[in-house]
Protein backbone atom coordinates (compact mmCIF):
# COMPACT_ATOMS: atom_id res chain seq x y z
CA UNK A 1 0.00 0.00 0.00
CA UNK A 2 2.03 2.99 -1.04
CA UNK A 3 1.82 6.21 1.42
CA UNK A 4 2.37 9.28 0.11
CA UNK A 5 3.16 13.16 2.39
CA UNK A 6 4.18 15.94 0.99
CA UNK A 7 6.30 17.99 3.26
CA UNK A 8 4.05 20.44 3.40
CA UNK A 9 4.77 23.54 6.35
CA UNK A 10 2.19 24.30 8.77
CA UNK A 11 0.50 27.56 9.92
CA UNK A 12 -2.31 28.51 11.74
CA UNK A 13 -4.79 31.13 10.57
CA UNK A 14 -4.17 34.55 11.80
CA UNK A 15 -7.95 34.74 13.23
CA UNK A 16 -11.62 32.75 13.24
CA UNK A 17 -11.79 33.77 9.45
CA UNK A 18 -8.61 33.25 8.14
CA UNK A 19 -9.12 29.38 6.88
CA UNK A 20 -8.24 29.74 3.46
CA UNK A 21 -6.02 32.39 3.73
CA UNK A 22 -3.58 29.95 5.85
CA UNK A 23 -4.32 27.18 3.41
CA UNK A 24 -3.64 29.47 0.16
CA UNK A 25 -0.17 30.35 2.67
CA UNK A 26 0.82 26.89 3.30
CA UNK A 27 0.16 25.39 -0.54
CA UNK A 28 2.12 28.42 -1.84
CA UNK A 29 4.71 27.96 0.45
CA UNK A 30 5.20 24.64 -0.68
CA UNK A 31 5.40 25.29 -4.42
CA UNK A 32 8.08 27.83 -4.51
CA UNK A 33 6.08 31.07 -4.47
CA UNK A 34 7.37 32.06 -0.66
CA UNK A 35 5.51 32.56 2.63
CA UNK A 36 3.38 34.99 1.87
CA UNK A 37 0.80 36.80 4.72
CA UNK A 38 -2.11 35.73 5.34
CA UNK A 39 -4.16 39.07 5.28
CA UNK A 40 -3.22 40.00 1.52
CA UNK A 41 -4.33 36.53 0.88
CA UNK A 42 -7.80 37.09 2.58
CA UNK A 43 -8.37 40.46 0.46
CA UNK A 44 -7.82 38.22 -2.68
CA UNK A 45 -9.70 35.56 -1.90
CA UNK A 46 -12.72 37.13 -0.38
CA UNK A 47 -12.78 40.04 -2.85
CA UNK A 48 -12.92 37.48 -5.96
CA UNK A 49 -15.65 35.58 -4.38
CA UNK A 50 -19.28 36.12 -6.18
CA UNK A 51 -20.72 35.35 -3.02
CA UNK A 52 -19.57 38.30 -0.33
CA UNK A 53 -21.78 35.93 2.59
CA UNK A 54 -18.21 33.69 2.57
CA UNK A 55 -15.11 34.68 4.15
CA UNK A 56 -13.35 32.34 1.35
CA UNK A 57 -15.33 31.44 -1.50
CA UNK A 58 -14.50 28.66 -3.68
CA UNK A 59 -14.15 30.88 -6.61
CA UNK A 60 -11.73 33.58 -4.63
CA UNK A 61 -9.47 31.17 -3.38
CA UNK A 62 -9.23 29.93 -7.12
CA UNK A 63 -8.63 33.50 -8.80
CA UNK A 64 -5.61 33.57 -5.62
CA UNK A 65 -4.18 30.66 -6.44
CA UNK A 66 -3.60 31.04 -9.85
CA UNK A 67 -2.98 34.89 -9.38
CA UNK A 68 0.40 34.22 -7.24
CA UNK A 69 1.33 30.76 -8.46
CA UNK A 70 4.77 30.36 -9.22
CA UNK A 71 5.32 30.97 -13.10
CA UNK A 72 7.35 27.38 -13.32
CA UNK A 73 4.63 25.26 -11.16
CA UNK A 74 3.37 22.38 -13.61
CA UNK A 75 -0.12 22.93 -13.72
CA UNK A 76 -2.98 25.65 -12.87
CA UNK A 77 -5.05 25.30 -10.05
CA UNK A 78 -8.28 24.69 -10.64
CA UNK A 79 -11.74 24.50 -8.74
CA UNK A 80 -13.82 20.78 -8.48
CA UNK A 81 -17.18 20.98 -7.40
CA UNK A 82 -18.40 17.32 -8.20
CA UNK A 83 -21.51 15.08 -7.95
CA UNK A 84 -19.52 12.47 -5.69
CA UNK A 85 -17.22 12.09 -2.20
CA UNK A 86 -14.96 9.47 -4.40
CA UNK A 87 -14.85 11.12 -7.64
CA UNK A 88 -13.08 14.17 -5.58
CA UNK A 89 -11.35 12.16 -3.41
CA UNK A 90 -9.64 10.59 -6.51
CA UNK A 91 -9.00 13.51 -7.57
CA UNK A 92 -7.47 14.85 -4.54
CA UNK A 93 -5.04 11.91 -4.57
CA UNK A 94 -4.22 12.33 -8.48
CA UNK A 95 -2.67 15.91 -8.12
CA UNK A 96 -0.68 14.63 -4.64
CA UNK A 97 0.76 12.21 -6.47
CA UNK A 98 1.54 13.38 -10.14
CA UNK A 99 1.91 17.23 -9.46
CA UNK A 100 2.98 17.15 -5.46
CA UNK A 101 0.67 19.59 -4.71
CA UNK A 102 -1.54 19.74 -1.54
CA UNK A 103 -5.05 20.49 -2.57
CA UNK A 104 -7.27 22.53 -0.39
CA UNK A 105 -10.66 20.70 0.33
CA UNK A 106 -14.29 22.62 2.03
CA UNK A 107 -15.16 20.30 4.81
CA UNK A 108 -17.79 20.27 7.68
CA UNK A 109 -20.37 21.43 4.99
CA UNK A 110 -19.47 25.06 3.62
CA UNK A 111 -17.46 26.09 7.09
CA UNK A 112 -13.77 25.29 6.67
CA UNK A 113 -11.04 24.92 4.43
CA UNK A 114 -8.11 22.44 4.94
CA UNK A 115 -5.40 21.34 3.38
CA UNK A 116 -4.84 17.27 1.98
CA UNK A 117 -1.16 16.94 2.07
CA UNK A 118 -0.78 13.32 1.49
CA UNK A 119 -2.82 9.94 1.15
CA UNK A 120 -2.39 6.22 2.04
CA UNK A 121 -4.16 4.14 -0.74
CA UNK A 122 -4.00 0.42 -2.22
CA UNK A 123 -2.00 1.03 -5.40
CA UNK A 124 -0.17 4.09 -7.01
CA UNK A 125 -2.92 6.06 -9.50
CA UNK A 126 -1.88 5.15 -13.44
CA UNK A 127 -3.83 8.36 -14.36
CA UNK A 128 -6.08 10.70 -13.11
CA UNK A 129 -9.16 8.89 -14.19
CA UNK A 130 -7.87 5.54 -12.47
CA UNK A 131 -10.62 3.91 -10.37
CA UNK A 132 -8.91 0.40 -10.29
CA UNK A 133 -7.51 1.60 -6.55
CA UNK A 134 -8.94 1.55 -2.78
CA UNK A 135 -8.30 4.93 -0.49
CA UNK A 136 -6.95 3.74 2.88
CA UNK A 137 -6.58 7.31 4.86
CA UNK A 138 -5.42 11.18 4.08
CA UNK A 139 -2.81 13.44 5.75
CA UNK A 140 -4.25 17.19 6.59
CA UNK A 141 -3.07 20.03 7.39
CA UNK A 142 -6.18 21.82 9.55
CA UNK A 143 -5.33 25.60 10.38
CA UNK A 144 -7.40 25.95 12.78
CA UNK A 145 -7.49 26.63 15.75
CA UNK A 146 -6.63 30.66 14.92
CA UNK A 147 -3.98 32.49 16.47
CA UNK A 148 -4.03 32.65 20.42
CA UNK A 149 -6.08 36.32 21.31
CA UNK A 150 -5.56 38.47 23.07
CA UNK A 151 -2.56 40.44 20.97
CA UNK A 152 -0.99 40.14 17.11
CA UNK A 153 -0.55 37.46 15.52
CA UNK A 154 3.41 36.51 15.02
CA UNK A 155 5.23 36.34 11.63
CA UNK A 156 5.41 33.53 9.93
CA UNK A 157 8.47 31.43 9.69
CA UNK A 158 10.07 28.24 9.72
CA UNK A 159 10.33 28.12 13.94
CA UNK A 160 7.04 30.55 14.03
CA UNK A 161 5.63 27.89 17.02
CA UNK A 162 2.73 27.13 14.81
CA UNK A 163 1.65 23.19 14.41
CA UNK A 164 3.33 22.83 18.55
CA UNK A 165 -0.01 21.58 19.69
CA UNK A 166 -3.04 23.36 21.85
CA UNK A 167 -3.50 26.83 20.81
CA UNK A 168 -0.92 26.80 17.92
CA UNK A 169 -2.40 24.03 15.88
CA UNK A 170 -1.42 20.47 15.57
CA UNK A 171 0.61 20.23 12.20
CA UNK A 172 0.19 16.34 11.81
CA UNK A 173 -3.16 14.95 11.45
CA UNK A 174 -4.58 11.58 10.00
CA UNK A 175 -7.19 10.04 8.88
CA UNK A 176 -9.11 7.53 7.64
CA UNK A 177 -11.37 7.51 4.38
CA UNK A 178 -14.24 6.27 5.95
CA UNK A 179 -14.21 9.51 8.73
CA UNK A 180 -13.19 11.69 6.01
CA UNK A 181 -16.07 10.91 3.56
CA UNK A 182 -18.94 10.82 6.81
CA UNK A 183 -17.41 13.58 9.00
CA UNK A 184 -15.12 16.25 6.74
CA UNK A 185 -16.46 15.77 2.90
CA UNK A 186 -20.08 16.44 4.01
CA UNK A 187 -20.92 18.94 0.57
CA UNK A 188 -21.96 22.46 -0.13
CA UNK A 189 -23.74 24.23 -2.38
CA UNK A 190 -22.47 27.47 -4.26
CA UNK A 191 -23.49 29.88 -7.42
CA UNK A 192 -22.54 28.00 -10.52
CA UNK A 193 -20.99 25.05 -8.92
CA UNK A 194 -23.09 21.60 -10.10
CA UNK A 195 -21.33 19.47 -7.70
CA UNK A 196 -21.31 19.41 -3.65
CA UNK A 197 -17.69 18.57 -3.23
CA UNK A 198 -15.11 20.66 -3.67
CA UNK A 199 -11.50 20.39 -3.60
CA UNK A 200 -8.90 23.11 -5.19
CA UNK A 201 -6.51 20.52 -7.12
CA UNK A 202 -4.18 20.35 -10.33
CA UNK A 203 -6.52 21.07 -13.90
CA UNK A 204 -6.29 17.56 -15.06
CA UNK A 205 -9.60 15.94 -15.70
CA UNK A 206 -11.83 14.24 -12.60
CA UNK A 207 -12.47 10.02 -12.78
CA UNK A 208 -16.09 9.82 -12.66
CA UNK A 209 -16.35 6.45 -12.12
CA UNK A 210 -16.54 5.07 -8.65
CA UNK A 211 -14.12 2.36 -8.78
CA UNK A 212 -13.02 0.03 -5.19
CA UNK A 213 -15.08 1.44 -2.28
CA UNK A 214 -14.04 0.28 1.48
CA UNK A 215 -16.85 -2.09 2.92
CA UNK A 216 -15.15 -3.47 5.96
CA UNK A 217 -17.93 -4.49 8.43
CA UNK A 218 -17.29 -2.81 11.83
CA UNK A 219 -16.13 -4.59 14.89
CA UNK A 220 -18.64 -4.57 17.45
CA UNK A 221 -22.67 -4.37 17.00
CA UNK A 222 -23.20 -0.40 18.36
CA UNK A 223 -25.79 -1.67 20.91
CA UNK A 224 -23.93 -0.48 23.15
CA UNK A 225 -20.25 2.03 24.35
CA UNK A 226 -17.72 -0.06 24.07
CA UNK A 227 -15.27 -0.21 26.99
CA UNK A 228 -12.35 2.69 27.27
CA UNK A 229 -9.69 -0.52 27.68
CA UNK A 230 -11.00 -1.33 24.15
CA UNK A 231 -10.47 1.98 22.56
CA UNK A 232 -6.82 1.74 23.87
CA UNK A 233 -6.46 -1.22 22.06
CA UNK A 234 -7.94 -0.14 18.91
CA UNK A 235 -6.22 3.06 18.67
CA UNK A 236 -2.68 1.07 19.11
CA UNK A 237 -3.81 -1.65 16.53
CA UNK A 238 -4.06 1.30 14.23
CA UNK A 239 -0.96 2.57 14.52
CA UNK A 240 0.44 -0.42 13.41
CA UNK A 241 -2.37 -1.10 11.09
CA UNK A 242 -1.43 2.26 8.94
CA UNK A 243 2.21 1.55 9.01
CA UNK A 244 2.19 5.68 10.86
CA UNK A 245 5.78 4.70 12.17
CA UNK A 246 7.12 4.59 8.84
CA UNK A 247 6.25 8.74 8.92
CA UNK A 248 8.45 10.76 9.69
CA UNK A 249 6.18 13.31 12.10
CA UNK A 250 4.98 10.42 13.49
CA UNK A 251 7.75 7.96 14.24
CA UNK A 252 8.75 9.76 17.84
CA UNK A 253 5.53 9.79 19.28
CA UNK A 254 5.20 5.91 18.81
CA UNK A 255 8.80 5.08 20.40
CA UNK A 256 7.19 2.73 23.74
CA UNK A 257 3.80 4.34 23.30
CA UNK A 258 0.89 2.94 25.85
CA UNK A 259 -2.61 4.17 26.11
CA UNK A 260 -3.85 6.33 28.57
CA UNK A 261 -7.51 6.69 29.75
CA UNK A 262 -9.56 7.66 27.28
CA UNK A 263 -12.23 10.91 27.07
CA UNK A 264 -16.23 9.71 25.85
CA UNK A 265 -17.26 12.58 23.58
CA UNK A 266 -21.09 13.05 22.46
CA UNK A 267 -21.56 14.56 18.63
CA UNK A 268 -24.07 17.44 19.08
CA UNK A 269 -25.10 17.05 15.52
CA UNK A 270 -25.91 13.63 15.36
CA UNK A 271 -28.01 11.22 17.08
CA UNK A 272 -26.72 8.38 19.44
CA UNK A 273 -23.61 9.12 18.03
CA UNK A 274 -19.94 9.47 20.12
CA UNK A 275 -16.40 8.49 20.34
CA UNK A 276 -13.16 8.30 22.43
CA UNK A 277 -10.35 10.67 22.43
CA UNK A 278 -7.25 8.02 23.45
CA UNK A 279 -4.06 9.79 24.67
CA UNK A 280 -0.94 7.92 23.35
CA UNK A 281 1.50 8.09 25.11
CA UNK A 282 5.46 7.31 24.32
CA UNK A 283 8.82 7.40 26.01
CA UNK A 284 9.69 10.91 24.25
CA UNK A 285 8.23 14.57 24.52
CA UNK A 286 5.40 13.75 22.07
CA UNK A 287 1.91 11.86 22.67
CA UNK A 288 -0.52 11.16 19.84
CA UNK A 289 -4.89 11.67 20.31
CA UNK A 290 -5.96 9.03 18.89
CA UNK A 291 -10.30 8.51 18.13
CA UNK A 292 -12.22 5.75 17.80
CA UNK A 293 -15.91 5.43 17.72
CA UNK A 294 -17.36 4.38 21.15
CA UNK A 295 -20.60 2.18 19.79
CA UNK A 296 -18.67 0.43 16.76
CA UNK A 297 -14.88 0.18 17.48
CA UNK A 298 -13.47 1.96 14.15
CA UNK A 299 -10.85 3.83 14.16
CA UNK A 300 -11.20 7.16 12.95
CA UNK A 301 -8.23 9.57 12.88
CA UNK A 302 -5.32 10.56 15.08
CA UNK A 303 -3.23 13.93 15.51
CA UNK A 304 0.55 14.33 16.64
CA UNK A 305 0.76 16.78 19.79
CA UNK A 306 4.83 17.73 20.47
CA UNK A 307 4.87 17.49 23.89
CA UNK A 308 2.76 15.20 26.31
CA UNK A 309 2.38 17.73 29.27
CA UNK A 310 0.46 20.32 26.79
CA UNK A 311 -2.31 17.98 26.11
CA UNK A 312 -4.84 19.64 28.16
CA UNK A 313 -7.54 16.72 27.86
CA UNK A 314 -5.87 15.36 31.62
CA UNK A 315 -7.39 17.93 33.51
CA UNK A 316 -10.68 16.33 33.71
CA UNK A 317 -11.80 16.67 37.47
CA UNK A 318 -14.67 18.59 38.48
CA UNK A 319 -12.96 21.04 40.84
CA UNK A 320 -10.35 21.59 38.61
CA UNK A 321 -12.99 22.43 35.70
CA UNK A 322 -14.76 24.77 37.91
CA UNK A 323 -11.71 26.71 38.77
CA UNK A 324 -11.32 27.17 34.95
CA UNK A 325 -15.12 28.36 34.89
CA UNK A 326 -14.73 30.56 38.17
CA UNK A 327 -11.47 32.41 36.32
CA UNK A 328 -13.91 33.80 33.69
CA UNK A 329 -16.55 34.76 35.70
CA UNK A 330 -15.93 38.69 34.96
CA UNK A 331 -16.17 38.00 31.19
CA UNK A 332 -19.35 36.12 31.93
CA UNK A 333 -21.51 37.89 33.79
CA UNK A 334 -20.42 40.89 31.92
CA UNK A 335 -21.54 38.96 28.38
CA UNK A 336 -24.86 38.02 30.06
CA UNK A 337 -25.63 41.53 31.52
CA UNK A 338 -25.95 40.53 34.80
CA UNK A 339 -28.55 37.86 33.53
CA UNK A 340 -26.07 34.79 35.00
CA UNK A 341 -24.86 35.12 38.46
CA UNK A 342 -22.44 31.73 38.56
CA UNK A 343 -22.72 29.51 41.87
CA UNK A 344 -20.07 26.85 41.63
CA UNK A 345 -22.25 24.12 44.01
CA UNK A 346 -25.15 24.81 41.44
CA UNK A 347 -22.81 24.09 38.10
CA UNK A 348 -23.53 20.75 36.77
CA UNK A 349 -20.75 19.07 34.57
CA UNK A 350 -22.07 16.72 31.84
CA UNK A 351 -20.08 13.07 32.20
CA UNK A 352 -19.01 13.07 28.56
CA UNK A 353 -17.63 16.08 26.41
CA UNK A 354 -19.60 17.53 23.32
CA UNK A 355 -18.39 18.30 19.83
CA UNK A 356 -19.61 19.52 16.43
CA UNK A 357 -18.18 21.30 13.83
CA UNK A 358 -18.76 24.98 14.88
CA UNK A 359 -16.86 28.48 14.45
CA UNK A 360 -15.59 27.57 18.27
CA UNK A 361 -13.82 24.45 17.41
CA UNK A 362 -13.28 23.01 13.78
CA UNK A 363 -11.31 20.33 14.91
CA UNK A 364 -12.46 16.90 16.68
CA UNK A 365 -9.40 16.73 18.69
CA UNK A 366 -11.13 20.09 20.43
CA UNK A 367 -14.27 19.27 22.34
CA UNK A 368 -15.91 21.05 24.63
CA UNK A 369 -16.87 20.20 28.39
CA UNK A 370 -20.78 20.85 29.18
CA UNK A 371 -21.30 22.96 32.14
CA UNK A 372 -25.20 23.56 33.23
CA UNK A 373 -26.64 26.24 35.57
CA UNK A 374 -29.98 25.75 35.38
CA UNK A 375 -30.90 26.71 31.82
CA UNK A 376 -28.34 28.26 31.25
CA UNK A 377 -25.36 26.17 29.07
CA UNK A 378 -21.88 26.59 29.02
CA UNK A 379 -18.78 25.54 27.12
CA UNK A 380 -15.34 25.12 28.24
CA UNK A 381 -12.99 23.83 25.34
CA UNK A 382 -10.20 21.46 26.33
CA UNK A 383 -7.44 24.21 25.57
CA UNK A 384 -9.46 26.36 28.40
CA UNK A 385 -11.33 28.71 26.59
CA UNK A 386 -15.36 29.02 27.87
CA UNK A 387 -18.07 30.25 25.30
CA UNK A 388 -21.86 30.42 26.42
CA UNK A 389 -22.86 29.39 22.77
CA UNK A 390 -21.65 27.51 19.65
CA UNK A 391 -21.89 29.28 16.63
CA UNK A 392 -23.27 27.48 13.35
CA UNK A 393 -23.26 30.03 10.82
CA UNK A 394 -20.19 31.39 9.12
CA UNK A 395 -18.47 30.14 5.53
CA UNK A 396 -15.31 29.21 4.77
CA UNK A 397 -14.15 30.04 7.89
Amino acid sequence: MPIKNLPTGYHQQDNDHYCGAACAQMVLDCIGAGLLEQGPLYTDNHNHSIDKNWSTGPDGLEWTMNDRRPPGFASPFKLFSLKSKIAISRKIVWSIHHYKLAPIALVFDWRHWIVVRGYDTSATPSSSNDTSYKINAFYLNNPWPHTPVPGSPPPHNKTDGCGTGNNRGVANEHITYDTWRKTYMTGATYPGKPGKFMALCDSDPPAFAPGLLQSAEPPFHGNEIIAPSQAGEIALSAMVEYRLSEQDDWREALVGVHADEPFLVQRLDRSDSYYYLVPLRSEGESAILASVDARFGVYLQAAVFPRFDELLLNYGERDSLLDRVEAHRPVLEALRNGRITLRREALSVAPALVWRPCRESLSPFYPFYLITLGTQRLYLRVDGQLFTRLTLTGRGL
